[in-house]
């Protein structure tokens, strides 16, 4: 994060436990050339803890955000400072390499290609963005102290739902192809039931964004048929597994479960990512 007025890095880590449990790993860092602020806070969710980031952050001219279990590369944050002053865009972001502490991943893994991150063109325009790797213009984030949604505190999907709005209010979101990011994936996520449940809410929480922020009847009716053609894909994607392996019944598996996520999202129904179904 940026100092408005002395243009140096200010480092906060938001702890979203109330006992505390983060203190001795930020403790364990030792000295850094930046200031670095600790805080709790209690209210549990992701929406909460981003918020409180923004708010600790104070007065700055950008925010940057890395998720906890995530390392960045040291070039990392001027390499999105770089993007933003040429581009002037109102968010930057990067590349999420994943780090897989399973060596060697499954095989039908790593031939499905799957989890690989983004790859785009530097200072490419897009139309989203997400908070594990980003630089935000500290003008953009409003209300004060509350951009992310609460709504969205348990479900995840938080920084979809800010970041929508954003780009459809016609702030500049650029591409940063240098500014790495690692990922630690442990082997929990390299499952086939992992990867199919990420799919169905990445579709829900597209819906509930949709129904939230451009809801209107023709939108509903394309994300409907949206969602049907990917169950058809999916379907066809699966039945041609017997000749290519597990690799492509999950990529069918997915496509499904995405369909099925861009449809019951419509229907307001939420998957909560941190704290079960309901």
């Amino acid at each position: 994060m940026l100092d408005e007025e002395a243009t140096v890095a200010k480092v906060v880590v938001v702890d979203n436990d109330p006992a505390g449990s983060a203190r001795p790993v930020v403790d364990a860092v030792g000295d850094l050339p930046w200031p670095l602020d600790y805080v709790v806070e209690p209210t549990r969710g992701i929406s909460a803890a981003r918020n409180r980031a923004v708010l600790q952050a104070g007065p700055v001219d950008f925010v940057a955000f890395i998720d906890d279990d995530e390392w960045a590369e040291p070039t990392w944050l001027a390499e999105l400072l770089r993007t933003q002053a040429r581009t002037q865009a109102q968010v930057v972001v990067g590349p999420v390499v994943p780090a897989f502490d399973e060596r060697p991943p499954p095989s039908w893994f790593t031939k499905g290609g799957f989890l690989a991150p983004y790859r785009y063109e530097q200072d490419e325009q897009l139309g989203f963005a997400y908070t594990g790797n980003v630089l935000v213009q500290s003008s953009v984030l409003e209300p004060a102290g509350a951009p992310f949604s609460e709504r969205f505190g348990l479900l995840g999907g938080e920084d979809t739902h800010f970041f929508m709005r954003v780009h459809l209010s016609g702030a500049k979101i650029v591409w940063a192809a240098e500014a790495l990011v690692h990922e630690s994936v442990p082997a929990a996520r390299m499952t086939a039931s992992w990867l199919i449940r990420r799919e169905y809410r990445r579709g829900n929480t597209l819906s509930l964004c949709l129904r939230d922020l451009e809801d209107s009847p023709q939108r509903r009716f394309k994300r409907v048929a949206h969602g049907l053609l990917r169950i058809g894909q999916g379907t066809a994607y699966a039945g041609a597994a017997i000749l290519f392996g597990r690799r492509m019944l999950v990529r069918g598996l997915q496509r499904i479960a995405f369909g099925a996520g861009l449809i019951t999202g419509l229907g307001a129904h939420t998957y909560r990512a941190y704290g079960g179904d309901r």
